[in-house]
Protein backbone atom coordinates (compact mmCIF):
# COMPACT_ATOMS: atom_id res chain seq x y z
CA UNK A 1 0.00 0.00 0.00
CA UNK A 2 2.82 2.65 0.87
CA UNK A 3 4.70 1.93 -2.75
CA UNK A 4 0.96 2.45 -4.58
CA UNK A 5 0.83 5.63 -2.60
CA UNK A 6 4.43 6.81 -3.34
CA UNK A 7 3.43 5.86 -7.03
CA UNK A 8 0.44 8.46 -6.74
CA UNK A 9 2.41 11.23 -5.27
CA UNK A 10 5.02 10.86 -7.92
CA UNK A 11 6.24 14.57 -9.24
CA UNK A 12 5.34 13.21 -12.62
CA UNK A 13 1.66 13.24 -11.78
CA UNK A 14 2.28 17.08 -11.24
CA UNK A 15 2.86 17.78 -15.25
CA UNK A 16 0.88 16.46 -17.49
CA UNK A 17 0.65 18.80 -20.46
CA UNK A 18 0.58 21.08 -17.98
CA UNK A 19 -1.89 19.93 -15.64
CA UNK A 20 -1.57 18.05 -12.24
CA UNK A 21 -3.68 15.09 -12.35
CA UNK A 22 -6.19 14.42 -9.38
CA UNK A 23 -6.74 11.17 -7.47
CA UNK A 24 -8.63 9.41 -9.72
CA UNK A 25 -6.84 9.89 -12.68
CA UNK A 26 -3.77 8.72 -11.19
CA UNK A 27 -4.92 5.57 -9.66
CA UNK A 28 -6.00 4.90 -13.41
CA UNK A 29 -2.50 5.27 -14.62
CA UNK A 30 -0.84 2.80 -12.21
CA UNK A 31 -3.57 0.54 -12.37
CA UNK A 32 -1.85 -2.87 -14.36
CA UNK A 33 -5.39 -4.41 -14.40
CA UNK A 34 -5.24 -6.57 -17.66
CA UNK A 35 -8.70 -5.27 -18.64
CA UNK A 36 -9.83 -1.83 -17.33
CA UNK A 37 -13.19 0.35 -18.36
CA UNK A 38 -12.75 3.85 -16.94
CA UNK A 39 -16.16 5.54 -16.55
CA UNK A 40 -15.81 9.24 -17.29
CA UNK A 41 -18.21 11.61 -16.65
CA UNK A 42 -18.59 14.74 -19.25
CA UNK A 43 -15.59 17.58 -18.52
CA UNK A 44 -13.46 15.25 -15.93
CA UNK A 45 -10.53 14.99 -18.60
CA UNK A 46 -10.87 11.59 -20.19
CA UNK A 47 -8.15 12.40 -22.88
CA UNK A 48 -5.50 14.32 -20.26
CA UNK A 49 -6.19 11.01 -18.39
CA UNK A 50 -5.04 9.11 -21.72
CA UNK A 51 -2.52 11.03 -22.42
CA UNK A 52 -0.95 10.61 -18.85
CA UNK A 53 -1.22 6.79 -19.16
CA UNK A 54 0.86 6.24 -22.54
CA UNK A 55 3.40 8.74 -20.70
CA UNK A 56 3.19 6.85 -17.74
CA UNK A 57 4.22 3.47 -19.62
CA UNK A 58 6.59 5.20 -21.76
CA UNK A 59 8.55 6.90 -18.97
CA UNK A 60 8.10 4.81 -15.90
CA UNK A 61 7.47 1.45 -16.91
CA UNK A 62 10.05 1.51 -20.77
CA UNK A 63 7.30 0.87 -22.66
CA UNK A 64 8.22 1.12 -26.56
CA UNK A 65 6.00 3.78 -28.34
CA UNK A 66 5.46 0.63 -31.45
CA UNK A 67 3.96 -1.53 -28.55
CA UNK A 68 1.14 1.00 -27.74
CA UNK A 69 -2.05 1.36 -29.62
CA UNK A 70 -4.23 3.79 -28.92
CA UNK A 71 -8.05 3.52 -30.97
CA UNK A 72 -10.75 6.59 -31.25
CA UNK A 73 -13.87 7.07 -32.95
CA UNK A 74 -13.36 10.08 -35.31
CA UNK A 75 -10.71 11.20 -37.33
CA UNK A 76 -11.17 14.63 -34.95
CA UNK A 77 -10.89 12.60 -31.92
CA UNK A 78 -7.10 10.52 -33.70
CA UNK A 79 -5.84 14.05 -34.25
CA UNK A 80 -7.10 16.11 -31.29
CA UNK A 81 -5.20 12.68 -29.66
CA UNK A 82 -2.36 12.93 -31.58
CA UNK A 83 -1.35 16.72 -31.10
CA UNK A 84 -1.50 15.67 -27.20
CA UNK A 85 1.02 13.10 -27.56
CA UNK A 86 4.91 13.79 -27.37
CA UNK A 87 5.45 10.16 -28.82
CA UNK A 88 4.97 8.28 -32.41
CA UNK A 89 2.80 5.74 -31.76
CA UNK A 90 -0.46 4.11 -33.68
CA UNK A 91 -3.71 6.13 -33.13
CA UNK A 92 -5.88 4.80 -35.00
CA UNK A 93 -9.88 4.94 -35.86
CA UNK A 94 -11.54 1.39 -36.11
CA UNK A 95 -11.12 2.05 -40.01
CA UNK A 96 -7.60 2.84 -40.05
CA UNK A 97 -6.58 0.06 -37.96
CA UNK A 98 -8.23 -2.38 -39.87
CA UNK A 99 -6.70 -0.89 -43.37
CA UNK A 100 -3.20 -1.21 -41.65
CA UNK A 101 -3.97 -5.05 -40.55
CA UNK A 102 -4.78 -5.72 -43.90
CA UNK A 103 -1.92 -3.24 -45.38
CA UNK A 104 0.59 -5.51 -43.48
CA UNK A 105 -0.66 -8.76 -44.85
CA UNK A 106 -0.94 -7.95 -48.08
CA UNK A 107 -4.39 -8.09 -48.42
CA UNK A 108 -5.92 -5.63 -50.74
CA UNK A 109 -9.19 -4.30 -51.83
CA UNK A 110 -11.56 -1.25 -52.94
CA UNK A 111 -13.25 0.48 -50.18
CA UNK A 112 -17.18 1.32 -51.49
CA UNK A 113 -18.74 4.51 -51.62
CA UNK A 114 -19.76 5.49 -48.42
CA UNK A 115 -23.15 6.56 -49.36
CA UNK A 116 -23.88 3.13 -51.53
CA UNK A 117 -26.59 1.89 -49.34
CA UNK A 118 -28.37 5.46 -49.17
CA UNK A 119 -28.25 5.56 -52.78
CA UNK A 120 -29.65 1.86 -53.71
CA UNK A 121 -32.28 2.14 -51.29
CA UNK A 122 -33.35 5.49 -53.00
CA UNK A 123 -33.12 4.43 -56.53
CA UNK A 124 -35.29 0.97 -55.09
CA UNK A 125 -38.32 3.37 -54.17
CA UNK A 126 -37.77 5.10 -57.15
CA UNK A 127 -38.08 1.76 -59.03
CA UNK A 128 -40.97 0.00 -57.49
CA UNK A 129 -43.60 2.91 -57.33
CA UNK A 130 -44.33 1.26 -61.12
CA UNK A 131 -44.37 -2.44 -59.46
CA UNK A 132 -47.68 -3.22 -57.90
CA UNK A 133 -46.45 -5.98 -56.18
CA UNK A 134 -43.54 -4.96 -54.20
CA UNK A 135 -45.58 -1.04 -53.57
CA UNK A 136 -48.23 -3.31 -51.52
CA UNK A 137 -45.39 -4.65 -49.35
CA UNK A 138 -43.96 -1.08 -48.84
CA UNK A 139 -48.00 -0.13 -48.32
CA UNK A 140 -48.62 -2.49 -46.39
CA UNK A 141 -45.95 -1.38 -43.55
CA UNK A 142 -48.59 1.58 -43.64
CA UNK A 143 -52.19 -0.91 -43.50
CA UNK A 144 -52.47 0.77 -46.96
CA UNK A 145 -53.25 -1.70 -50.27
CA UNK A 146 -53.71 -0.11 -53.73
CA UNK A 147 -56.44 -2.10 -54.45
CA UNK A 148 -58.07 -1.22 -51.18
CA UNK A 149 -57.04 2.05 -51.60
CA UNK A 150 -57.98 3.64 -54.90
CA UNK A 151 -54.21 5.25 -54.88
CA UNK A 152 -52.48 6.60 -57.86
CA UNK A 153 -48.80 7.06 -58.54
CA UNK A 154 -49.25 10.84 -57.75
CA UNK A 155 -50.95 10.43 -54.48
CA UNK A 156 -48.65 8.06 -53.17
CA UNK A 157 -45.87 10.08 -54.17
CA UNK A 158 -47.20 13.20 -52.29
CA UNK A 159 -49.22 11.73 -49.70
CA UNK A 160 -46.83 9.12 -48.25
CA UNK A 161 -43.68 10.87 -48.80
CA UNK A 162 -43.34 11.72 -45.14
CA UNK A 163 -44.06 7.84 -44.70
CA UNK A 164 -41.35 6.69 -47.05
CA UNK A 165 -38.68 8.65 -46.11
CA UNK A 166 -38.75 7.42 -42.32
CA UNK A 167 -39.24 3.49 -43.97
CA UNK A 168 -35.99 4.21 -45.92
CA UNK A 169 -34.20 5.31 -43.11
CA UNK A 170 -35.78 2.43 -41.25
CA UNK A 171 -34.48 0.35 -44.11
CA UNK A 172 -31.00 1.83 -43.38
CA UNK A 173 -30.47 1.57 -39.69
CA UNK A 174 -31.58 -2.22 -39.93
CA UNK A 175 -29.32 -3.32 -42.54
CA UNK A 176 -26.59 -0.98 -40.77
CA UNK A 177 -27.29 -3.17 -37.45
CA UNK A 178 -26.50 -6.17 -39.47
CA UNK A 179 -23.26 -5.26 -41.15
CA UNK A 180 -22.55 -3.86 -38.00
CA UNK A 181 -23.01 -7.16 -35.67
CA UNK A 182 -21.64 -9.11 -38.31
CA UNK A 183 -24.91 -10.82 -38.97
CA UNK A 184 -25.53 -12.40 -42.86
CA UNK A 185 -28.55 -12.88 -45.34
CA UNK A 186 -29.00 -16.61 -43.03
CA UNK A 187 -29.98 -14.70 -40.16
CA UNK A 188 -33.64 -13.87 -42.50
CA UNK A 189 -34.74 -16.92 -41.44
CA UNK A 190 -34.15 -16.16 -37.22
CA UNK A 191 -35.71 -12.98 -38.39
CA UNK A 192 -39.00 -14.74 -39.55
CA UNK A 193 -39.17 -17.24 -36.67
CA UNK A 194 -38.85 -14.75 -34.15
CA UNK A 195 -41.26 -12.59 -35.73
CA UNK A 196 -43.70 -15.64 -35.70
CA UNK A 197 -43.83 -15.84 -31.57
CA UNK A 198 -43.40 -12.03 -30.94
CA UNK A 199 -45.86 -10.79 -32.57
CA UNK A 200 -50.07 -10.23 -33.22
CA UNK A 201 -51.13 -11.59 -36.12
CA UNK A 202 -51.62 -8.53 -37.73
CA UNK A 203 -48.38 -7.40 -36.79
CA UNK A 204 -46.85 -10.68 -38.37
CA UNK A 205 -47.73 -9.48 -41.55
CA UNK A 206 -46.39 -5.53 -41.25
CA UNK A 207 -43.29 -7.15 -40.00
CA UNK A 208 -43.03 -9.64 -42.78
CA UNK A 209 -43.72 -7.21 -45.37
CA UNK A 210 -40.44 -5.28 -44.24
CA UNK A 211 -38.30 -7.84 -44.14
CA UNK A 212 -38.92 -8.95 -47.92
CA UNK A 213 -38.51 -5.08 -48.84
CA UNK A 214 -35.10 -5.34 -46.29
CA UNK A 215 -33.46 -8.07 -47.29
CA UNK A 216 -34.39 -7.54 -51.50
CA UNK A 217 -32.21 -4.42 -50.64
CA UNK A 218 -29.83 -5.48 -49.28
CA UNK A 219 -29.50 -8.62 -51.64
CA UNK A 220 -28.87 -5.30 -54.12
CA UNK A 221 -26.24 -4.21 -51.73
CA UNK A 222 -24.20 -6.98 -51.75
CA UNK A 223 -24.42 -7.95 -55.39
CA UNK A 224 -23.33 -4.40 -55.93
CA UNK A 225 -20.28 -5.13 -54.03
CA UNK A 226 -19.61 -8.47 -55.41
CA UNK A 227 -19.74 -6.89 -59.04
CA UNK A 228 -17.21 -3.89 -58.38
CA UNK A 229 -14.88 -6.25 -55.80
CA UNK A 230 -15.49 -3.94 -52.98
CA UNK A 231 -16.20 -3.99 -49.25
CA UNK A 232 -17.93 -1.37 -46.81
CA UNK A 233 -16.45 0.02 -43.74
CA UNK A 234 -18.04 -3.11 -41.57
CA UNK A 235 -16.85 -5.64 -43.53
CA UNK A 236 -13.16 -4.27 -44.06
CA UNK A 237 -13.40 -4.47 -39.99
CA UNK A 238 -14.46 -8.23 -39.60
CA UNK A 239 -11.76 -9.20 -42.99
CA UNK A 240 -9.22 -7.67 -40.59
CA UNK A 241 -10.47 -9.78 -37.60
CA UNK A 242 -10.40 -12.67 -39.94
CA UNK A 243 -7.03 -12.27 -40.74
CA UNK A 244 -5.26 -11.31 -37.11
CA UNK A 245 -7.06 -14.82 -35.99
CA UNK A 246 -5.81 -17.03 -39.38
CA UNK A 247 -2.61 -15.36 -40.14
CA UNK A 248 -1.37 -13.27 -36.61
CA UNK A 249 -0.21 -9.74 -36.26
CA UNK A 250 2.98 -7.65 -37.93
CA UNK A 251 2.59 -5.61 -35.20
CA UNK A 252 2.89 -6.77 -31.65
CA UNK A 253 0.45 -4.08 -29.23
CA UNK A 254 1.13 -4.55 -25.36
CA UNK A 255 -1.26 -2.00 -24.54
CA UNK A 256 -4.41 -0.65 -26.12
CA UNK A 257 -6.23 2.04 -24.87
CA UNK A 258 -9.58 2.99 -26.37
CA UNK A 259 -11.58 6.04 -26.60
CA UNK A 260 -15.36 6.21 -26.14
CA UNK A 261 -16.18 2.87 -25.66
CA UNK A 262 -19.78 3.41 -25.37
CA UNK A 263 -20.05 3.52 -29.08
CA UNK A 264 -18.58 0.74 -30.04
CA UNK A 265 -20.28 -2.08 -31.74
CA UNK A 266 -19.75 -5.69 -31.85
CA UNK A 267 -17.78 -6.30 -35.20
CA UNK A 268 -14.95 -3.88 -33.44
CA UNK A 269 -15.19 -5.54 -30.25
CA UNK A 270 -14.36 -8.70 -31.88
CA UNK A 271 -11.52 -6.73 -33.48
CA UNK A 272 -10.17 -5.73 -30.53
CA UNK A 273 -10.24 -9.30 -28.80
CA UNK A 274 -8.77 -10.94 -31.89
CA UNK A 275 -5.74 -8.42 -31.29
CA UNK A 276 -5.59 -8.71 -27.65
CA UNK A 277 -5.72 -12.53 -27.74
CA UNK A 278 -2.89 -12.97 -30.13
CA UNK A 279 -0.42 -10.18 -28.76
CA UNK A 280 -1.59 -11.06 -24.89
CA UNK A 281 -2.28 -7.18 -24.50
CA UNK A 282 -3.82 -4.58 -22.17
CA UNK A 283 -6.66 -2.89 -22.48
CA UNK A 284 -7.98 0.42 -21.14
CA UNK A 285 -11.22 1.51 -22.51
CA UNK A 286 -12.88 5.11 -21.65
CA UNK A 287 -16.12 6.16 -21.98
CA UNK A 288 -19.64 7.22 -20.72
CA UNK A 289 -22.66 5.70 -20.96
CA UNK A 290 -24.37 8.72 -20.24
CA UNK A 291 -23.61 9.90 -23.65
CA UNK A 292 -24.32 6.52 -25.47
CA UNK A 293 -25.76 8.30 -28.54
CA UNK A 294 -25.20 5.85 -31.67
CA UNK A 295 -27.55 2.97 -30.99
CA UNK A 296 -28.92 3.42 -34.81
CA UNK A 297 -25.42 2.83 -36.51
CA UNK A 298 -25.33 -0.49 -34.37
CA UNK A 299 -23.68 0.83 -31.53
CA UNK A 300 -24.70 -1.83 -28.14
CA UNK A 301 -24.06 -0.12 -25.48
CA UNK A 302 -23.97 -3.51 -23.46
CA UNK A 303 -20.19 -4.13 -24.52
CA UNK A 304 -20.00 -1.52 -21.36
CA UNK A 305 -23.04 -2.06 -19.39
CA UNK A 306 -21.41 -5.36 -18.85
CA UNK A 307 -17.45 -5.01 -19.79
CA UNK A 308 -16.87 -7.63 -16.90
CA UNK A 309 -18.86 -10.04 -18.88
CA UNK A 310 -16.65 -9.55 -22.26
CA UNK A 311 -13.06 -8.81 -20.87
CA UNK A 312 -12.08 -11.02 -18.44
CA UNK A 313 -10.14 -10.51 -15.44
CA UNK A 314 -11.25 -6.88 -15.93
CA UNK A 315 -12.00 -3.59 -13.01
CA UNK A 316 -14.02 -0.79 -13.13
CA UNK A 317 -12.74 2.29 -12.35
CA UNK A 318 -14.41 5.92 -11.91
CA UNK A 319 -13.78 9.57 -12.76
CA UNK A 320 -15.92 11.25 -11.52
CA UNK A 321 -15.17 15.04 -11.24
CA UNK A 322 -15.79 17.70 -13.94
CA UNK A 323 -13.33 20.56 -15.01
CA UNK A 324 -16.42 21.81 -16.78
CA UNK A 325 -19.68 22.22 -15.82
CA UNK A 326 -20.60 23.81 -12.56
CA UNK A 327 -22.31 21.44 -9.76
CA UNK A 328 -25.89 23.64 -10.46
CA UNK A 329 -25.55 22.46 -13.60
CA UNK A 330 -24.68 19.31 -12.76
CA UNK A 331 -27.32 18.18 -10.26
CA UNK A 332 -30.16 19.09 -12.97
CA UNK A 333 -28.52 16.93 -15.87
CA UNK A 334 -27.60 14.51 -13.54
CA UNK A 335 -31.46 13.70 -12.39
CA UNK A 336 -32.40 14.44 -15.53
CA UNK A 337 -30.07 11.66 -17.02
CA UNK A 338 -30.51 8.79 -14.04
CA UNK A 339 -34.03 8.21 -15.14
CA UNK A 340 -32.58 5.90 -18.02
CA UNK A 341 -32.20 2.31 -15.87
CA UNK A 342 -30.04 1.03 -18.51
CA UNK A 343 -26.28 2.85 -17.66
CA UNK A 344 -23.70 2.01 -14.42
CA UNK A 345 -24.28 4.34 -12.00
CA UNK A 346 -21.90 7.33 -11.14
CA UNK A 347 -21.69 10.24 -8.55
CA UNK A 348 -20.44 13.16 -10.40
CA UNK A 349 -18.82 16.14 -8.64
CA UNK A 350 -17.29 19.60 -9.17
CA UNK A 351 -15.83 22.80 -7.94
CA UNK A 352 -17.77 25.09 -9.98
CA UNK A 353 -20.34 27.45 -8.84
CA UNK A 354 -22.65 29.10 -11.52
CA UNK A 355 -26.51 30.34 -10.10
CA UNK A 356 -29.41 29.49 -12.72
CA UNK A 357 -26.94 28.04 -15.49
CA UNK A 358 -30.28 26.96 -17.91
CA UNK A 359 -32.21 29.63 -19.60
CA UNK A 360 -34.90 29.64 -20.90
CA UNK A 361 -35.62 31.91 -24.36
CA UNK A 362 -39.28 31.72 -25.65
CA UNK A 363 -40.18 31.95 -29.05
CA UNK A 364 -43.21 31.86 -31.42
CA UNK A 365 -43.54 30.52 -34.56
CA UNK A 366 -43.21 34.08 -36.57
CA UNK A 367 -40.22 35.29 -34.38
CA UNK A 368 -37.70 31.95 -34.45
CA UNK A 369 -34.93 33.47 -36.38
CA UNK A 370 -35.56 36.71 -34.36
CA UNK A 371 -35.20 36.25 -31.24
CA UNK A 372 -32.11 33.70 -32.31
CA UNK A 373 -30.01 36.73 -33.44
CA UNK A 374 -32.04 39.12 -30.51
CA UNK A 375 -30.16 36.04 -28.13
CA UNK A 376 -27.02 36.23 -29.63
CA UNK A 377 -27.02 40.39 -29.67
CA UNK A 378 -27.27 40.53 -26.09
CA UNK A 379 -24.39 37.68 -25.60
CA UNK A 380 -22.69 39.34 -27.39
CA UNK A 381 -23.09 42.73 -25.09
CA UNK A 382 -22.12 40.81 -22.18
CA UNK A 383 -18.75 39.88 -23.46
CA UNK A 384 -20.00 36.00 -24.01
CA UNK A 385 -18.21 35.47 -27.28
CA UNK A 386 -18.10 31.67 -27.71
CA UNK A 387 -20.73 30.14 -28.66
CA UNK A 388 -21.73 26.50 -29.66
CA UNK A 389 -24.95 26.05 -31.45
CA UNK A 390 -27.09 22.83 -31.26
CA UNK A 391 -29.43 21.93 -32.99
CA UNK A 392 -31.32 17.51 -32.88
CA UNK A 393 -31.01 17.85 -36.58
CA UNK A 394 -29.81 19.49 -39.52
CA UNK A 395 -32.47 21.41 -40.15
CA UNK A 396 -33.04 22.82 -36.82
CA UNK A 397 -29.76 24.50 -37.77
CA UNK A 398 -30.03 25.68 -41.32
CA UNK A 399 -31.94 28.41 -41.02
CA UNK A 400 -30.41 30.45 -38.60
CA UNK A 401 -27.15 29.38 -39.74
CA UNK A 402 -27.80 30.67 -43.53
CA UNK A 403 -29.91 33.59 -42.50
CA UNK A 404 -26.64 34.86 -40.60
CA UNK A 405 -24.72 34.39 -43.61
CA UNK A 406 -27.26 36.38 -45.51
CA UNK A 407 -27.12 39.18 -42.82
CA UNK A 408 -23.29 39.32 -43.15
CA UNK A 409 -23.19 40.78 -39.66
CA UNK A 410 -19.32 42.60 -38.69
CA UNK A 411 -20.41 41.94 -35.44
CA UNK A 412 -20.27 38.28 -35.17
CA UNK A 413 -17.20 37.87 -36.69
CA UNK A 414 -15.22 38.93 -33.39
CA UNK A 415 -17.10 35.72 -32.10
CA UNK A 416 -16.60 32.10 -31.94
CA UNK A 417 -19.85 30.30 -33.57
CA UNK A 418 -19.85 27.41 -34.17
CA UNK A 419 -22.90 25.50 -35.61
CA UNK A 420 -23.11 21.90 -34.96
CA UNK A 421 -25.58 18.98 -34.67
CA UNK A 422 -25.55 17.39 -31.03
CA UNK A 423 -24.32 14.06 -32.13
CA UNK A 424 -21.51 16.08 -33.93
CA UNK A 425 -20.71 18.15 -30.98
CA UNK A 426 -20.27 15.04 -28.45
CA UNK A 427 -16.28 16.06 -27.09
CA UNK A 428 -16.58 19.73 -27.99
CA UNK A 429 -16.98 22.45 -25.42
CA UNK A 430 -17.82 26.22 -24.97
CA UNK A 431 -18.03 28.87 -22.80
CA UNK A 432 -22.16 29.03 -23.84
CA UNK A 433 -24.22 26.72 -25.71
CA UNK A 434 -27.48 27.77 -27.13
CA UNK A 435 -29.88 24.40 -28.17
CA UNK A 436 -32.58 25.06 -30.82
CA UNK A 437 -36.18 24.25 -31.33
CA UNK A 438 -36.84 22.11 -28.27
CA UNK A 439 -40.80 21.99 -29.14
CA UNK A 440 -42.77 19.46 -28.26
CA UNK A 441 -43.46 17.77 -32.14
CA UNK A 442 -42.39 14.70 -34.13
CA UNK A 443 -39.07 16.71 -35.24
CA UNK A 444 -38.64 18.39 -32.24
CA UNK A 445 -36.29 17.24 -29.14
CA UNK A 446 -37.00 14.80 -28.28
CA UNK A 447 -37.23 13.36 -31.90
CA UNK A 448 -40.72 11.33 -31.82
CA UNK A 449 -39.43 9.23 -34.77
CA UNK A 450 -39.64 6.57 -32.09
CA UNK A 451 -37.67 3.21 -32.55
CA UNK A 452 -39.99 0.83 -34.53
CA UNK A 453 -40.65 -2.39 -32.85
CA UNK A 454 -39.57 -4.51 -36.29
CA UNK A 455 -35.96 -3.49 -34.65
CA UNK A 456 -36.83 -5.98 -32.05
CA UNK A 457 -36.62 -8.56 -34.40
CA UNK A 458 -32.61 -8.16 -34.52
CA UNK A 459 -31.98 -8.28 -30.85
CA UNK A 460 -33.62 -7.60 -27.66
CA UNK A 461 -33.70 -4.12 -26.44
CA UNK A 462 -32.67 -3.78 -22.92
CA UNK A 463 -34.01 -0.07 -22.80
CA UNK A 464 -37.34 -0.20 -21.49
CA UNK A 465 -37.51 3.76 -20.83
CA UNK A 466 -39.23 6.21 -23.11
CA UNK A 467 -36.67 8.09 -25.59
CA UNK A 468 -34.02 6.31 -23.57
CA UNK A 469 -31.08 7.54 -26.66
CA UNK A 470 -32.58 11.09 -27.27
CA UNK A 471 -32.37 11.10 -23.44
CA UNK A 472 -28.91 10.82 -23.39
CA UNK A 473 -28.20 13.13 -26.39
CA UNK A 474 -29.81 16.03 -24.69
CA UNK A 475 -27.60 15.46 -21.39
CA UNK A 476 -24.57 15.53 -23.87
CA UNK A 477 -26.09 18.99 -25.67
CA UNK A 478 -26.54 20.55 -21.36
CA UNK A 479 -23.03 19.13 -20.21
CA UNK A 480 -20.93 20.59 -23.85
CA UNK A 481 -21.27 24.60 -21.97
CA UNK A 482 -18.56 25.64 -19.54
CA UNK A 483 -21.41 28.63 -18.14
CA UNK A 484 -24.71 28.95 -18.96
CA UNK A 485 -27.17 26.51 -21.61
CA UNK A 486 -29.70 28.57 -23.47
CA UNK A 487 -32.71 26.52 -24.32
CA UNK A 488 -34.66 27.91 -27.07
CA UNK A 489 -38.30 26.49 -27.08
CA UNK A 490 -42.14 27.38 -28.10
CA UNK A 491 -44.53 29.04 -25.08
CA UNK A 492 -47.00 26.07 -24.23
CA UNK A 493 -45.34 23.64 -26.88
CA UNK A 494 -42.43 23.35 -24.75
CA UNK A 495 -40.59 19.83 -25.50
CA UNK A 496 -40.92 16.98 -23.04
CA UNK A 497 -37.41 17.51 -21.26
CA UNK A 498 -38.40 21.08 -20.79
CA UNK A 499 -41.33 20.36 -19.15
CA UNK A 500 -39.44 18.15 -16.95
CA UNK A 501 -36.67 20.72 -16.14
CA UNK A 502 -38.76 24.06 -16.19
CA UNK A 503 -38.76 24.71 -12.70
CA UNK A 504 -35.29 24.36 -12.78
CA UNK A 505 -34.44 26.80 -15.45
CA UNK A 506 -34.68 30.84 -15.50
CA UNK A 507 -36.63 33.00 -18.09
CA UNK A 508 -34.33 34.50 -20.06
CA UNK A 509 -35.85 37.63 -21.85
CA UNK A 510 -34.27 38.82 -25.30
Amino acid sequence: MQKKNEKLEDSFFENINGYSLDFNQRKIIIDETPNILVVAGAGSGKTLTMVGKVKYLIEKLNVRPEDILCISFTNETVNSLKKKLDYDLDVFTFHKLSLEILKDQHVFFQIAKEDLLEYIVYEYFESIIYNNSYLNYVLAYFNYYIDKKELNLETIKKEYFNLFTSYKKLIITFINRIKSNNHTMKNFLKYLKRNKYLYSKKKKFKNKCFLIIMFDIYRIYLEELNSTYSIDFDMMISLASFIVKKRGMKRFYKYIIIDEFQDTSMVRYKLVKSIQEECDSKILCVGDDFQSIYRFSGCTLDLFVNFKKYFKPSKVLYMNKTYRNSLELIKISYNFIIKNHYQLSKRIISDKRLKNPLKLVYFTKSNYEYKFFRLLDKLYLEGKKDILVLGRCNHDIKAVYQQELLDGNLQYKDMKIRYLTVHTSKGLEADNVIVLNLVDDILGFPNKIEEDEVLKLFFKNKEKYLYAEERRLFYVALTRTKNNVYLMTKKNQESLFVLEIKKKCEIFDV
